[in-house]
C-alpha cells in the first residue's frame, strides 16, 4: 500500500466511482486537484501533513474565494481520507494534525420559492415541444413528486411505477421512497412516455446514461431554469434544487409534520426522525403531497381539460 496520499486518494476516486458514488468521487478528486496544486508535487507522505500544512492548504483555498462551505467541504475530505489511511495502518500515527480545525457550517441563502411563484410559471407558454417547455414541466413534476432531485428523476424507469405510486432508492442515500402519483404527475408522464424507453422522461437514454451524460442534462436543465428564473424576474437563480426545497418549506409552511417531511425527502442523517419514519403510514404521506400541490395539480388538469 502506497504512503503517497495523491495515489492513495487517486484508488479512493476508483473505488467510490466503482460504487456508484458519483458525486462523492467528484469531491475526492476536487481536494487532489487543489492539493496537488497546492503542494506543485507529485508526492505527499501522510507523515508530511502538519497541523501547519493544514492551515496553508486552509489558507489558500480561502485565497481563491471559494465559499466558506466549499472550503470546509475540502478540508473534511482530506481529514476524511486521512483518518481512513491511518485506520488502514499506512504510517505511524503522530499528533492529528486536524485538531485544530474547527469546521462552522455557514448559514446559506434559502433557495425555495414559494407556491406562488411555482404557479406563475405554471403561465408561461413556451412552444409545446421546447426545450424551455420540457425544462418547465420537468421542475414542476419534481415539485409535485415531493421535491425529488434531478438525479433520481433522470433515472427514473417504468420500473419504478408500482400501483399508482412511484417507488425509488435515492441515489445520493440509498434511502427508500415512495410518492403517490396524483392526477397532474400522471398527465405529465403521459406527455413525456416514449414509445421503447424504459426511462420515464427523456433526459437520458440507453447507452447514453453514464454519469458523464447525467452532467451534461443537469448543466443544460439548469442553464434553461437560469432563463425562466430571469422572465420571472426572480431575485435569486433558479436551479434544479429550489423545487426540493420549495416542496419541503411549503409543507412546512401548511404544518406538515417534521417526520412526513423527512420521509418523503429521503433523509436519513437524523435518527430520532428514522425512528419516527418508521411508524408513518404511507397515505399519510400520500395525503400531505396531495395538500401541498393542490393547486398546481388543479392548474395542469384545468389546462388538460
Amino acid at each position: 500500500m502506497t504512503q503517497n496520499v495523491f495515489d492513495y486518494m487517486n484508488r479512493l476516486v476508483g473505488c467510490k466511482r466503482n460504487a456508484g458514488k458519483e458525486s462523492t468521487a467528484d469531491l475526492y478528486r476536487a481536494v487532489l486537484n487543489r492539493l496537488r496544486s497546492f503542494m506543485q508535487s507529485e508526492v505527499l507522505s501522510f507523515t508530511d501533513i502538519t497541523p501547519e500544512l493544514v492551515s496553508r492548504f486552509a489558507d489558500s483555498l480561502r485565497g481563491e474565494r471559494l465559499a466558506v462551505n466549499t472550503v470546509n467541504s475540502y478540508l473534511s475530505c482530506l481529514r476524511a481520507v486521512y483518518h481512513l489511511a491511518q485506520r488502514e495502518e499506512l504510517f505511524e500515527p503522530g499528533k492529528d494534525p486536524f485538531l485544530h480545525l474547527h469546521l462552522r457550517r455557514e448559514e446559506t441563502h434559502k433557495r425555495a420559492v414559494k407556491a406562488t411563484v411555482i404557479y406563475e410559471m405554471m403561465k408561461i407558454e413556451p412552444e409545446d415541444e421546447s426545450s424551455l417547455r420540457f425544462a418547465l414541466d420537468l421542475f414542476v413534476f419534481s415539485f409535485l413528486a415531493c421535491g425529488i432531485p434531478f438525479v433520481d428523476l433522470a433515472y427514473l424507469t417504468r420500473k419504478n411505477l408500482v400501483n399508482n405510486e412511484i417507488v425509488y432508492h435515492r441515489r445520493k442515500t440509498g434511502t427508500l421512497v415512495r410518492i403517490g402519483v396524483t392526477p397532474a404527475m400522471h398527465l405529465l408522464l403521459l406527455r413525456y412516455a416514449q414509445k421503447g424507453s424504459h426511462y420515464l422522461f427523456p433526459i437520458l437514454s440507453e447507452g447514453k446514461d453514464s454519469y458523464s451524460a447525467y452532467k451534461n442534462a443537469l448543466h443544460a436543465y439548469n442553464c434553461l431554469l437560469k432563463e425562466i428564473g430571469e422572465q420571472l424576474h426572480l431575485p435569486g437563480r433558479l436551479t434544479s434544487y429550489v423545487a426540493r426545497h420549495s416542496w419541503a418549506t411549503e409543507a412546512l409552511r401548511q404544518n406538515i409534520p417534521v417526520a412526513v417531511i423527512g420521509q418523503a425527502l429521503g433523509h436519513t442523517s437524523e435518527k430520532t426522525t428514522r425512528i419516527y419514519l418508521a411508524q408513518l403510514d404511507q397515505s399519510l404521506l400520500n395525503e400531505a403531497n396531495e395538500k401541498i400541490t393542490k393547486e398546481i395539480n388543479d392548474l395542469i388538469m384545468k389546462r388538460a381539460s
